[in-house]
């Protein structure tokens, strides 16, 4: 009789707790929600985002929710690096609860395939391309080697280094005071003129130059080392 009832009060207590585990929201739900948020923003703006969703305590007890969760979010405008997703139950046993996440977007990039010093006028020999998760690329960064020609480093670099779009300039084709070609054009008509650059430039910026001939000063757009050109 003893060894039945000690059954019986056993069976009671794993009932009862069987019954009270049923009326718990179940962790992995919650941590799905977030996912799903996460990733439908990253997919609004990048192909094959990766989301890693931080695992929650297990020891979180929060009543079942009556109605789908509802998830939300203060950062919709940084959808890739580290977030927190917020996953909330509307139903009468309202409650809240913020899921870390990290979204992940791996691309090849530019990198620099050996040191590089400053000042360095960058070739394809100088980078090589390597997957990243540009998540983490906060200076900016390249996606073809075609985009750093004529470019200048503004600092070093060490191998390895992502090649970053915020640490380049462009190389002054035109320098103050170098005799340069004025190339004037109206329709199928050119004319070229001597003259002096009055300013540094790049290829595709306007410049000042002054015509050897009138003396006058006109602005132009530098065309390539040495051209600058104006329209009549």
């Amino acid at each position: 009789m003893t060894l039945r009832l000690i059954i019986i009060g056993l069976c009671v207590v794993f009932l009862t707790h069987t019954a009270r585990a049923d009326n718990l929201q179940p962790i992995v739900a919650i941590e799905q929600a977030a996912y799903v948020h996460a990733l439908n923003d990253a997919q609004l703006s990048y192909n094959s985002p990766q989301v890693l969703v931080e695992s929650l305590d297990n020891r979180l007890r929060l009543q079942q929710c009556e109605k789908a969760l509802q998830t939300f979010s203060n950062s919709a405008a940084n959808t890739v690096g580290s977030r927190t997703i917020g996953v909330k139950c509307p139903a009468a046993t309202e409650w809240t609860v913020y899921v870390p996440v990290k979204v992940k977007v791996m691309k090849p990039v530019v990198v620099a395939a050996k040191p590089l010093a400053p000042h360095t006028t960058l070739s394809s020999a100088d980078v090589r391309m390597q997957v990243m998760d540009i998540a983490e690329l906060r200076q900016g960064f390249l996606e073809s080697t075609a985009q750093i020609e004529g470019q200048q480093l503004r600092y070093p670099l060490p191998v390895g280094s992502v090649i970053p779009s915020r640490g380049l300039k462009q190389e002054k084709v035109v320098r103050r005071g170098e005799q340069i070609v004025l190339v004037a054009a109206a329709g199928s008509m050119e004319v070229r003129m001597n003259g002096t650059a009055l300013e540094d430039a790049s290829v595709g910026d306007k410049v000042k130059v002054k015509n050897s001939s009138s003396e006058r000063v006109v602005e132009g757009i530098v065309h390539s080392p040495g051209i600058v050109k104006v329209t009549m």
